[in-house]
């Protein structure tokens, strides 16, 4: 079946058609609905349903690319915001979209974890999100977790990669990420997290910034500690292990 773009009035006035013609005795009321569908081009009544479903959800993605579009308007222009959309086309569960006062800007999929980096920095990155006639479609860059004050991110952008980053918004999105979220996924997030990374230059430089004594964690990591997000603390390994 061809999609044929469809509105709520068109299939308002479509029924209203049908029901004078029941009126008039012109028919059961679900042939009519049939024959009124397959003088405007549908094949019946059916198709008129999946195409006005069809053409709700290209609305919604419609008002997907807008979001993503003002998300990196904001990230570019240094402003910070956070928003979540309207189940879309391609899922039925919304997405989160961000952007950070130092130019970055990210979209979430709260139930599978992915990730999008649409600008880094000050600078809009390449993404794809195709604005197809009946649906959106989406390819995601990496995944992402939030560990305790850092955004924790893996993607094959070039240059984000692998990495911790401190500074945003993390407990308004865990917020966020709750209310969106499935039961089961709460609960994953709850026992599955990872507790322990290891000083990498990007979490010295974060711990660093929000007032850590960057002699002691180069002690702590020629001893073997790592960070534990969300103790917020170091944890060194055993005696015996040293």
């Amino acid at each position: 079946m061809r999609f044929i773009p469809t509105t709520a009035a068109k299939v308002e006035a479509l029924r209203k058609q049908a029901k004078r013609m029941h009126r008039a005795g012109r028919g059961k009321h679900t042939e009519l609905l049939d024959r009124v569908a397959r003088g405007a081009g549908y094949e019946h009544w059916h198709h008129v349903q999946l195409c006005f479903k069809e053409s709700a959800g290209v609305h919604q993605a419609r008002d997907l690319i807008s979001e993503i579009d003002a998300i990196i308007q904001s990230a570019l222009a240094g402003k910070g915001k956070a928003v979540c959309t309207g189940p879309e086309a391609s899922s039925s569960q919304p997405f989160i979209l961000f952007s950070t006062d130092d130019g970055d800007a990210w979209m979430l999929d709260a139930e599978e974890d992915q990730v999008i980096c649409l600008a880094w920095k000050g600078v809009r990155q390449a993404f794809t999100v195709r604005d197809l006639p009946s649906q959106i479609e989406i390819e995601w860059d990496g995944t992402f977790e939030l560990s305790g004050p850092f955004f924790s991110v893996a993607t094959g952008v070039p240059d984000v990669g692998t990495r911790f980053i401190g500074g945003y918004p993390v407990d308004r999105l865990r917020a966020m990420l709750e209310d969106v979220r499935g039961a089961d996924k709460r609960i994953d997030g709850i026992f599955g997290r990872t507790d322990a990374v290891p000083l990498s230059p990007d979490i010295v430089e974060q711990l660093v910034r929000t007032g850590w004594d960057p002699a002691a964690i180069e002690r702590a990591r020629r001893q073997g500690a790592v960070y534990s997000p969300s103790r917020d603390s170091l944890l060194f390994p055993a005696m015996g292990n040293m």
